[in-house]
């Protein structure tokens, strides 16, 4: 659906293995890329958020500070990027299916409960960016314990953009 849809499509870490058609990669820790980067087989653009991930592995540098996850890092690079909307898909934040909805990194540190409250609170961050910037931000998520955005299902919000057979 999604892949159909034309969007520009931002995945993060692993995620690009189930959305092959991706535009962009984003994945900001430096042993990510060391660990994954080679894997990538699509001719997706590559992004990070630390001169490390830039100087070794060569991918395009994002400059943003403090705490972070991916994943919010990749809505703040989607802002950036001039997107007035942002539609996110396996966020999940919480463990009661695993470490993460596509399974458990196998090569480096997967979250525990005390890293996923702290990713909540780096979302309420960058959900009060995207309103004070005027971007929507809807999770779409099957599963999710992310309250700071919107919730809709990914139907409900290509139907919004675009014209809807049922």
């Amino acid at each position: 659906m999604v892949g159909r849809s034309g969007l520009s499509t931002v995945t993060v870490n692993s995620s690009w293995k189930m959305a092959r058609f991706c535009d962009v990669i984003y994945a900001g820790d430096a042993c990510w890329w060391a660990e994954y980067g080679n894997e990538i087989d699509v001719p997706a653009e590559r992004w990070g958020c630390t001169r490390q991930a830039k100087q070794r592995f060569g991918v395009n540098h994002h400059q943003a500070g403090g705490p972070y996850n991916s994943g919010m890092r990749a809505i703040q690079f989607a802002m950036g990027r001039g997107a007035s909307r942002v539609l996110l898909l396996g966020y999940d934040c919480s463990l009661a299916a695993g470490t993460h909805w596509h399974g458990e990194h196998q090569r480096t540190k997967n979250p525990d409960a005390q890293k996923v409250a702290g990713w909540h609170k780096q979302f309420a961050q960058v959900a009060a960016e995207a309103k004070a910037r005027g971007v929507g931000v809807v999770n779409c998520s099957r599963e999710t314990a992310l309250a700071c955005f919107p919730r809709m299902t990914l139907r409900e919000a290509l139907c919004l953009s675009e014209e809807c057979r049922a």
